[in-house]
């Protein structure tokens, strides 16, 4: 089971985004490139933590998160922290519409009917254990159904009426390696600015 990040985060800056996976092929001859979009796609994420003092309840969560993480040895939910909500109006309760759906779609109902702008292009959302973020705007119709496009693609389809999760959307991280809980701290017992980065397994 993932750990959770500490209920506060106190960053100061965030690198949050999805790494693709691509190949491209440049002939020496001419110089026409061909281009492969393949599987694989991650969310990657760094962070800095801001200056504090060791005994600050902050510090001690986030030395308690990494000494959890046992390096890259356990897995734990992450999500952007800038983009925690979603800007559009929601409503009702959206679940997944129909099995075997793959790509970037996926149709949804339970949802507040003949919404305008019900969620906006950026919102994230998770469902079958994967994050995704919309690449447009989502408008429900009358019987509260609505087709989202987002990236990047499934990477197995999400079953028949699954939960479809606006409201606190997560992926599952590992930290790149085993010294990423390494702290930096002065002899007045504070810790420097601390960043740290993860990458989505699956």
């Amino acid at each position: 089971m993932p750990i959770s990040l500490p209920p506060k985060l106190g960053l100061v800056r965030c690198n949050f985004g999805l790494e693709t996976n691509t190949q491209t092929y440049t002939s020496p001859l001419t110089r026409n490139t061909q281009r492969a979009i393949l599987a694989g796609s991650r969310w990657i994420m760094t962070a800095t933590i801001r200056r504090m003092r060791k005994d600050d309840q902050l510090a001690r969560n986030w030395i308690a998160f990494f000494l959890k993480c046992q390096g890259m040895g356990e897995s734990f939910y992450a999500y952007d922290p800038d983009r925690k909500g979603s800007k559009g109006l929601q409503g009702g309760t959206p679940l997944v519409n129909g099995s075997f759906q793959s790509g970037t779609t996926l149709a949804i109902d339970g949802c507040t009917a003949n919404v305008t702008g019900w969620a906006r292009a950026g919102d994230y959302f998770s469902a079958n254990g994967e994050l995704k973020q919309l690449t447009a705007d989502v408008n429900t119709n009358g019987s509260g159904q609505a087709t989202l496009n987002f990236m990047p693609a499934w990477r197995g389809s999400p079953t028949d009426n699954s939960a479809v999760n606006f409201t606190n959307p997560t992926c599952t991280m590992i930290l790149v390696d085993d010294r990423q809980g390494m702290w930096d701290a002065d002899v007045m017992g504070v810790y420097e600015e601390k960043t740290f980065s993860a990458m989505e397994v699956f």
